[in-house]
């Protein structure tokens, strides 16, 4: 293989590879179980003590149960969004004005719409907090509110990130051929049949390819938390992202950030393999 003047084609992207991936990745690792804490001296093996003081703090576990209610709530409004906007727009014809409108919120940095959101929420001035949820008889300030606060940042997220699975779902429905369609009508099928028979089942690639995008873009998620709550109030936005970023630099413990970073690898990795073999096996 090493006469073969192509592999040397593949040698810079393997490097490239190892240099981005694999190399942080191994280091992230090593970190996990070495006692790496700035404000002591020496960094040394500790095992697994790292995963133990983790595990067992009600900082982890308060972190996993808003990240799981984040993930679900925020991806259950946008694959529905997604879908409902892809099968209003994916016919022949439909206003190319409005795939653009619905596409705009996607070029947005999550720094400047959390502040947006934040502003547009705040109780005292903000236009939806102030002033368009009084008027319908909310007068509670929702960022200041744990419940509220939670479905605030979703209501972001889900504006900000829709639009990524809009795409996705109207390229997939664009791509269905006719000759599909057709057959079914010939044998009297109606519009719920035709959408169940037929477009479901060949969406379902595209389905699992939009769950796996935003169950790492939601681990992932920070510059939005960060600027609207910062995790407040108390723990109530606080997903392991933010966790992972307080245990780094404000405990100065990088050990410990290091090992929930792993347990976030191992978390992405699983629920990958199960979506992987309930959707793409059979699409």
């Amino acid at each position: 293989m090493l006469t073969d003047w192509r592999f040397w084609f593949s040698v810079p992207a393997v490097l490239a590879l190892g240099v981005v991936v694999l190399f942080p990745t191994g280091f992230l690792f090593w970190m996990s179980v070495s006692h790496w804490i700035l404000t002591e001296p020496g960094v040394y093996f500790y095992g697994f003590q790292n995963f133990a003081t983790l595990l067992n703090s009600s900082a982890f576990h308060s972190a996993a149960w808003v990240t799981v209610s984040y993930l679900v709530l925020s991806t259950t409004i946008m694959l529905g969004l997604g879908f409902a906007f892809a099968l209003a727009l994916s016919r022949p014809g439909s206003p190319g004005y409005l795939r653009a409108l619905i596409v705009m919120p996607l070029v947005i940095p999550p720094v400047v719409a959390g502040f947006t959101w934040r502003f547009l929420l705040n109780g005292e001035i903000g236009f939806l907090g102030a002033y368009l949820l009084p008027a319908i008889g909310l007068e509670t300030n929702l960022l200041a509110s744990p419940v509220g606060a939670l479905f605030s940042i979703v209501i972001a997220d889900v504006w900000s990130r829709t639009p990524f699975m809009f795409l996705i779902f109207l390229a997939a429905l664009q791509s269905i051929p006719r000759d599909y369609y057709e057959a079914i009508r010939l044998d009297g099928a109606k519009r719920f049949q035709e959408f169940w028979l037929v477009t479901l089942p060949m969406m379902k690639g595209a389905v699992s390819v939009a769950i796996l995008f935003r169950i790492i873009d939601a681990l992932n998620t920070f510059e939005l938390i960060y600027v609207m709550t910062k995790g407040g109030p108390g723990r109530a936005t606080q997903t392991f992202s933010l966790l992972g970023w307080k245990i780094a630099f404000q405990g100065f413990d990088f050990g410990g950030a290091a090992a929930l970073g792993v347990v976030m690898v191992f978390a992405t990795t699983i629920v990958a393999l199960i979506v992987f073999r309930r959707f793409m096996r059979s699409a």
